[in-house]
């Protein structure tokens, strides 16, 4: 793996792929997402309505929805700095649930960093945090160490060269343990905004055992970016 700040061709090709030439360093991405999520196969799907900043160039974001009937379900997951995120909350005021600081949800968190690079491109360039890796046939990998916790997804890119699909072993917690399994997400519908190639679908799902489950399916409703370029 190269040294953090190091960017290797194939992984600056790509950045121009998605329209990166010069990267707003110090910004962040804003988007919103519609669709629907559940825990596992057992569960029922439900709608949510999500807004997301993600940091350029770090290793940041908060993903904050409205989630079932009038989104009366408030579902905070973000990354700040070494601290993870992850509340449930009723009218936004009722707690449900919160996850405590700890090393796997702390990995998972910057795994999920990882895998929306194709949300906010900039952060190809302009993140000094990533360590970049080819790895041949159309795969790239991409990690961070946070907190002395290091992270990898790796990218799988289309005949296009486009990041359609992105894999990892991420911490799933399943009855209050972190079991890692592993984690599957895949992007389509690149569509260009603000001279960036974005896409507007997305899907994710964990191999439990022997079963492929899809958890989360959206889709890209608004997206913009702020902050000065070098």
């Amino acid at each position: 793996m190269a040294a953090p700040g190091h960017v290797p061709a194939e992984a600056v090709a790509l950045a121009h792929r998605l329209g990166i030439e010069e990267p707003r360093y110090g910004g962040s991405i804003l988007l919103r997402q519609t669709g629907r999520l559940r825990s596992d196969s057992r569960a029922r799907w439900m709608r949510f309505k999500a807004r997301q900043h993600i940091a350029v160039d770090r290793c940041a974001f908060a993903w904050r929805a409205g989630v079932g009937p009038l989104g009366f379900i408030h579902v905070e997951d973000a990354l700040d700095g070494v601290t993870p995120i992850g509340r449930v909350a009723a009218l936004g005021m009722i707690p449900l649930a919160r996850s405590e600081y700890s090393v796997p949800l702390l990995k998972g968190e910057v795994m999920r960093y990882l895998a929306e690079m194709p949300w906010a491109p900039d952060a190809i360039l302009a993140n000094s945090e990533l360590q970049w890796e080819a790895q041949g046939e159309g795969r790239l990998a991409v990690s961070a160490t946070i907190d002395a916790i290091e992270a990898t997804v790796i990218f799988h890119l289309d005949e296009t060269g486009l990041p359609v699909r992105v894999a990892g072993r991420r911490p799933r917690q399943e009855g209050g343990v972190f079991h890692e399994r592993e984690w599957h997400g895949e992007f389509g519908d690149f569509r260009t905004i603000e001279g960036r190639l974005v896409p507007h679908v997305g899907r994710v799902s964990w191999r439990i055992e022997a079963e492929r489950v899809d958890v989360w399916h959206g889709r890209l409703v608004a997206w913009s970016i702020s902050g000065p370029k070098r």
